[in-house]
């Protein structure tokens, strides 16, 4: 069928937008009140747990920084989980493609030429290295119809074993206590934008890819068309629109997009790929998507959310006893409250058209 000459190229409503804003909010008043409990509940000294929070990030030349910088690949990882969700794929792989990408990206940094030639080399790496981990899913729904959470999922996993080999084993450094690959040059690193601190342009990275993100999806007639693919499929179909593209390219971006956020990690403050450097970012840049109702606009706030939660779960490991894992709870309780609400209006719409087909 003839693909359409035209489509509707208006910009998503603005209350799509505000709507995501007011998540985010909603998101961080919640969690703000969870803090406040667990330092009631889990501290000896709330006082010293809610400074650790509330005040040293913002009064700290070094912490604040820290926050953006540790924001960045969050964010852009969480930019291709929601390219995925928006096509309709439930994509799992990120820890391993982010794992990769970090891999990637450290490689290509030793060996290339120092300088900023080497730096864009080991971008393009770690983007690659995602990429690669994420292609066998990609062929696999092209050319099969494979489920592309079951397959990103064990792709993932194996990514990750054969990373950890690789980094302890052959390409680990010997003269290193740390198990991890040799010191990238310090003239193939993001540069240092105020010294002391460990921001880098890292943070504008990861804010121009959003930007491009969000233009894809509100102004231009493809990305109308893949979110129109993610909710109806054989609409989408109907209409002439490129599905089989559809079924796999997302799924590739993603794995591109997590891996370049593996490289921001290799490429920034640790110098070089470390083993279990991906830290999580794959499944937390899930539940940014989440918060943020995969809306483009709303992914840096809802990853500053995530990345202040960690920062300050730190701070107050250090000057109170609370347990350097309350980030983790407080993460959990606020992505279900976020997601809460679509689900129960599921819930309501399946019990109704249930009642429907009873009374028919």
């Amino acid at each position: 069928m003839k693909e359409p000459d035209s489509i509707a190229l208006a910009p998503a409503p603005p209350s799509r937008a505000w709507e995501a804003l007011r998540r985010v909010s909603l998101s961080l008043a919640l969690a703000s009140l969870l803090i406040g409990i667990l330092a009631l509940l889990a501290s000896s000294d709330p006082g010293a747990t809610l400074s650790a929070f509330f005040i040293a990030p913002f009064r700290s030349r070094s912490l604040f920084p820290a926050i953006l910088e540790n924001a960045a690949p969050l964010a852009l990882a969480a930019l291709g989980v929601l390219v995925s969700f928006r096509a309709g794929h439930f994509s799992l792989g990120g820890e391993g493609q982010l794992y990769f990408g970090a891999l990637f990206a450290a490689f290509a940094g030793i060996y290339a030429p120092e300088g900023y030639l080497g730096l864009a080399l080991a971008l393009a790496a770690g983007a690659l290295g995602g990429l690669l981990v994420a292609a066998p899913a990609a062929a696999g729904k092209r050319w099969a119809g494979a489920d592309v959470l079951l397959t990103t999922f064990l792709l993932s996993q194996a990514a990750i074993f054969i990373a950890d080999w690789a980094i302890a084993g052959p390409l680990r450094d010997p003269n290193n206590n740390l198990v991890a690959m040799a010191a990238i040059p310090r003239a193939s690193l993001l540069p240092r934008l105020s010294p002391p601190t460990i921001l880098s342009p890292a943070p504008f990275l990861a804010l121009a890819a959003i930007i491009l993100g969000w233009f894809f999806f509100s102004r231009c007639k493809r990305g109308h068309q893949l979110s129109i693919y993610g909710k109806n499929p054989l609409f989408a179909r109907l209409q002439g629109f490129p599905v089989r593209a559809f079924s796999w390219q997302p799924v590739l971006f993603a794995g591109a997009a997590h891996g370049l956020a593996g490289a921001l990690l290799s490429l920034g403050p640790n110098g070089t790929a470390v083993r279990g450097i991906s830290g999580g970012i794959g499944w937390s840049a899930i539940g940014v998507s989440l918060i943020a109702g995969n809306e483009a606009l709303a992914l840096p706030f809802a990853a500053l959310l995530f990345s202040w939660l960690d920062a300050g779960s730190r701070q107050a490991s250090i000057v109170s006893d609370l347990p350097p894992d309350a980030a983790l709870v407080v993460k959990a309780l606020v992505i279900m409250a976020a997601t809460a609400k679509p689900l129960i209006k599921r819930f309501m719409a399946r019990r109704a058209a249930a009642k429907t087909e009873a009374c028919a």
